[in-house]
């Protein structure tokens, strides 16, 4: 008994002399939470990250979209600053961008290559990011940014270096997703080599070396008013881009959209049975919208939007007839628009394509119609000057993907569904509408225009705008912004004097946590005040 007393007394005095040997910082640690992050996790989160969402401000100030009721917010654009909330919009992506320099910090102690598919990715995460919150603020803070410590008062970079930058960034990521494709080191199986987590191309480098060219594309459009500096070469890549198909892939179909998929029960789309009950009636679609579609007779309408009950049920118009739908004005009074929306004067989002499910459709953040409508700008402003190329082509591909996207037949015959009215979700009234492209196509409104090129542009940004319905966050207002296309209307309920603000402001903390370069970026840009109507670099 004795000397199972003095072992136990041994093993004690071993224990405690262990633990006296540890760190008050070891004793702390939980060895059952981990202390590193793989890449792939940070992968997939900054993919959920750079995700924008339909049912936001950005679908009201594109006017595709309106709030009728105060309760749930408005039409105005009284611009603010960038938000650190993923729902906010515009959204601060610097913590984000921080994510990403983790991530390749992650894949290369993960046995990543010097090239390995989450470095090459970082780098297009860096042009996506940075020109995004660019296009939205003017000058913002990008090579000195993310030093954390080492740094907290970055100076601004200039909107052309930003811009110069992510297209230095987007060569180097296509041409190391290249080697990646055509080399894949099979031999190394680490963490920090095998892309995982991609929840928009399911691991598949060679869509997203489209997705990286079709982006730069994308960019090289927003510096349309810029086309001839001599530093950008903004002509120059966009040919390059379009004459080496081998070096450059692009988007080649729908089956290529950079797209987030929802799934039930985990991410809804955001109009779905659930919220039906509580808002259906509290939004509307826009008159900018819908007489685009009513004016074009365009069969989209039939899939987006229900007919104004009103001119159905009481003056008796043929639910059919384009004109029966209806749009509101962005700048009309709420109550009015309440009033006459709960009177079924105007149009309501078509309930069966965007309510009757959880899961609704993709939701599209760099996608082919897009692609095929900014190929056909670039060469109707004769920046692809090679030959064999026609702006037609593209705007008619542009056409065709998004009809297809919404399930339209290139002709015959075609199931269109309204609410019965006063009906729940799931009554329908079923209508057969005869379609053919061909038709469509041949109006002298939709037919691109070979002899006016004025003419033949507006077609091809009126055609982009309604393809990106309910798609790509604020794409279509950065283009309204750019080109004037189309016609945005204004009102007491957008507020901001009538007019519609060409940038939003800097985030709150740079005021006094950045505060000599925030009023010096300020000074040289819009006469030292962050102005919502100040006019940045891009745009002049």
């Amino acid at each position: 008994m004795k000397k199972i007393y003095a072992i136990s007394l041994l093993a004690i005095a071993v224990i405690i002399a262990s633990s006296c040997s540890k760190s008050f910082s070891d004793l702390e640690k939980n060895n059952n939470k981990p202390t590193e992050v793989p890449p792939n996790q940070l992968f997939t989160g900054v993919l959920t990250d750079m995700y924008e969402a339909p049912y936001t401000m950005a679908e009201r100030w594109s006017q595709y979209y309106l709030c009728n009721y105060d309760y749930y917010g408005d039409n105005r654009y009284d611009f603010g600053s960038l938000e650190a909330d993923l729902k906010s919009v515009p959204m601060d992506y610097y913590s984000t961008l921080q994510n990403v320099v983790n991530m390749e910090t992650a894949a290369k102690k993960n046995g990543g290559n010097t090239v390995n598919p989450y470095s090459a990715l970082a780098k297009f995460f860096k042009a996506y990011l940075y020109s995004k919150m660019s296009m939205e603020l003017g000058d913002i803070p990008m090579t000195q940014a993310l030093q954390q410590i080492g740094n907290l008062t970055p100076k601004y970079d200039l909107q052309k270096d930003v811009f110069k930058q992510s297209f230095l960034w987007l060569d180097s990521a296509n041409n190391d997703l290249a080697a990646l494709i055509a080399r894949p080191d099979k031999a190394n199986t680490t963490p920090g080599q095998l892309l995982k987590g991609d929840i928009y191309f399911n691991n598949d480098l060679s869509k997203w070396q489209k997705a990286v060219n079709t982006l730069r594309i994308r960019l090289l459009l927003a510096l349309s008013k810029h086309a001839d500096d001599a530093d950008l070469k903004v002509k120059e890549q966009f040919t390059d881009i379009l004459s080496n198909s081998t070096q450059y892939p692009l988007m080649m179909d729908g089956s290529d959209n950079l797209q987030y998929t929802y799934l039930y029960p985990t991410n809804l789309y955001p109009n779905n049975p659930g919220n039906f009950g509580f808002d259906a009636l509290r939004y509307n679609t826009s008159n900018t919208y819908i007489h685009l579609l009513d004016s074009l007779q365009d069969p989209r309408v039939y899939v987006t939007a229900e007919p104004a009950r009103y001119l159905v049920d009481s003056l008796h118009q043929d639910p059919l007839d384009f004109k029966s739908f209806v749009g509101a004005d962005p700048g009309e009074n709420l109550t009015d628009m309440y009033d006459k929306t709960n009177h079924g004067k105007y149009s309501l989002l078509n309930r069966k394509h965007y309510y009757d499910t959880y899961t609704g459709e993709p939701g599209i953040q760099i996608g082919y119609p897009e692609l095929m409508f900014n190929i056909a700008e670039g060469i109707n402003r004769g920046w692809y000057t090679k030959g064999g190329l026609s702006a037609e082509t593209f705007y008619k591909n542009g056409i065709q993907s998004s009809l297809s996207f919404y399930s339209i037949p290139a002709s015959g015959a075609m199931n269109v569904y309204f609410l019965h009215p006063g009906a729940s979700l799931g009554q329908y009234d079923k209508y057969v509408v005869n379609v053919d492209f061909n038709n469509y196509y041949n109006q002298s409104t939709v037919s691109y225009s070979t002899t006016d090129v004025n003419k033949a542009l507006k077609q091809i940004l009126i055609q982009r705008y309604i393809a990106l319905f309910r798609h790509s966050g604020l794409e279509s207002y950065f283009t309204y912004r750019r080109t004037g296309v189309p016609t945005f209307t204004v009102g007491d309920g957008t507020g901001n004097s009538k007019r519609i603000p060409m940038r939003f402001q800097y985030p709150i903390n740079e005021r006094s946590a950045n505060q000599a370069n925030y009023k010096a970026a300020l000074t040289s840009q819009y006469g030292g005040n962050d102005d919502i109507n100040g006019v940045m670099w891009l745009l002049k």
